[in-house]
């Protein structure tokens, strides 16, 4: 069913109504000149009712992916209707607003907002997939009495987003387009939330992987887009920014793999303006990079545990947000890296051990017994078979990508009354039959908080995502859902298992072992350093 809307700014808006909310979908929050051309915020939309009552179209990636995030949550939802791709109308939003006693909107609420930030390798992903989709938590935000407002932003992804060299930047386009296009969509969200019954001062940026990794950039901005943050399966440090000089080889290979490397730079441009749209994901060859770069804008330097740990401020890697966000909350799963698995190693399987090894020795050459001890501490020998080889290598993978970034920013963060830390643990295993059941995998997290797979999960199961979901309204809503971090007593939440009767406990001193975590890893940073270890591990996913 539909609902007209009247936006004191935006004008009349079509949105549907759904059950206790309405959603107004692919709201276009900027305007592209071109497909790499800078993110220009819109103003208005115009005279005429607005319909937004079906989704907009993503950005640029390869289609079908949503089926492949199926496959790490190792089940499935209904595929809503799409448009297809688009490079210049990609850039849209969807708002979903819990509706009011008398069904209406009351414009005039100042709800709290959170905004969800999809992950994806910065490759893959939009805000259509239906686990993101906000209304069922809205509901259960309604119903519990604190109602909140839900988002979901598109922002460009791979050679839109993240392709950039001398001559582009040269051409005045700049690095990091799906940065800059996250932040231009806060910009519009604070700008306009006001009229849908938010409150532009009370918005919480979400971010999931790759999403996470971007929430936790916002806190390098001097300009405060958030009052809170959180982060679940990936933080800064997940993966480095790649410096402009790796963005200048991506480049080459794709300037090769399009067959422009024999064209003048403006030959160069021109063409990139103006290729058939699927030639962008289907023609960059695999190794060619699209990440973040460090350009000292929205990517100010190279962070590393040392910085993120540390109180005090670092000008390789400034985080003005220490100062201006109120609350950060960072979560991680028990195999998160367990994304991994599909991104890479799996192609390496054979002999994987020996592979692993080699590149762990080279690569802690000059702590050789840091060496040892992790490839003991990982039960990883010569001999070791292919397939227990890859779970453990997963393990480790997660401890030094996934839980020791979550401590480290724990113990950097300011911990005081009006800058507070939340840690939770993931420890539910996925519940439905597949390579990974049992195991707490990358993006299930989500799928429980949102609330959108729970007809398909037992009655535990559904408590333990109730109550994930209850905790997180209320951190949106501004309250504490537990005891914040205190100095650096790391006291976490615990989410599961629930086939051990564990739906929620709070852990007070966030002793590893209580919160379902092994300290091997812990004692490898201190043994040879966080960030050698964390190299042992990206040097071998880089295939060095």
């Amino acid at each position: 069913m539909s609902a007209n809307f009247q936006h004191s700014s935006l004008g009349e808006l079509k949105g549907n109504v759904g059950d206790g909310t309405v959603q107004f979908l692919g709201l276009k929050y900027a305007n592209l000149k071109n497909r790499l051309a800078a993110a220009e915020l819109v103003e208005g939309y115009g005279s005429g009712a607005i319909d937004a009552s079906k989704y907009g179209p993503p950005p640029v990636s390869p289609v079908g992916a949503v089926n492949r995030e199926f496959g790490f949550i190792q089940h499935s939802l209904p595929i809503p209707d799409v448009p297809t791709h688009s490079d210049i109308e990609g850039l849209n939003l969807n708002i979903t607003v819990p509706r009011g006693p008398n069904g209406d909107i009351n414009s005039n609420s100042k709800l709290p907002v959170y905004v969800f930030i999809h992950g994806g390798g910065f490759a893959v992903g939009s805000s259509w997939y239906p686990h993101y989709n906000p209304a069922s938590i809205v509901k259960l935000s309604a119903e519990k009495g604190k109602p909140i407002i839900g988002i979901t932003i598109n922002y460009r992804l791979g050679v839109t987003g993240f392709l950039s060299s001398e001559e582009l930047r040269n051409a005045g386009y700049k690095a990091n387009n799906g940065l800059h296009d996250q932040r231009t969509a806060m910009r519009w969200i604070k700008k306009f939330i006001g009229g849908f019954g938010g409150d532009p001062d009370e918005i919480t940026a979400v971010g999931e992987s790759a999403g996470g990794l971007s929430v936790t950039m916002f806190l390098c901005s001097k300009e405060p887009l958030m009052k809170r943050c959180l982060s679940t399966g990936g933080a800064t440090l997940l993966f480095k920014p790649i410096p402009l000089a790796v963005a200048e080889s991506s480049y080459q290979q794709i300037i090769k793999a399009f067959g422009l490397a024999d064209k003048s730079p403006e030959e160069r441009i021109e063409a990139l303006l103006s290729l058939p749209v699927d030639d962008l994901w289907q023609k960059v060859p695999l190794g060619a990079l699209l990440l973040p770069a460090v350009d000292g804008d929205t990517v100010p330097g190279t962070p590393d545990f040392l910085t993120v740990s540390s109180k005090e401020d670092n000008v390789a890697f400034l985080m003005p947000g220490r100062k201006w966000c109120n609350a950060v909350m960072i979560g991680e799963s028990k195999l998160d890296a367990n994304i991994l698995a599909y991104m890479g190693l799996d192609a390496r399987k054979a002999n994987i051990a020996q592979k692993f090894i080699h590149s762990v020795n080279a690569t802690l050459a000059s702590h050789p017994s840091a060496a040892t001890a992790l490839l003991s501490s990982y039960n990883i020998t010569p001999s070791t078979p292919d397939d227990e080889a890859l779970l453990s290598i997963l393990r480790f993978a997660t401890e030094i990508s996934f839980y020791a970034p979550a401590r480290a920013f724990a113990q950097g963060w300011p911990n005081t009354s009006e800058s507070k830390f939340f840690l939770y643990h993931f420890n539910e295993g996925i519940p439905w039959p597949g390579r990974f059941q049992g195991e707490a995998g990358h993006i299930l997290d989500v799928s429980y908080l949102f609330q959108n797979f729970n007809e398909h999960l037992n009655k535990e199961c559904r408590e333990l995502a109730k109550k994930f979901a209850e905790d997180f309204i209320d951190f949106v809503n501004g309250e504490d859902p537990w005891p914040p971090v205190q100095g650096q007593r790391l006291g976490a939440r615990v989410y599961g298992p629930s086939s051990e009767g564990v739906a929620t406990k709070y852990v007070e001193d966030g002793n590893p072992v209580d919160v379902g975590r092994n300290d091997r890893v812990l004692k490898l940073g201190e043994l040879a350093g966080f960030d050698n270890i964390l190299d042992a591990f990206q040097n071998f996913f880089q295939g060095q």
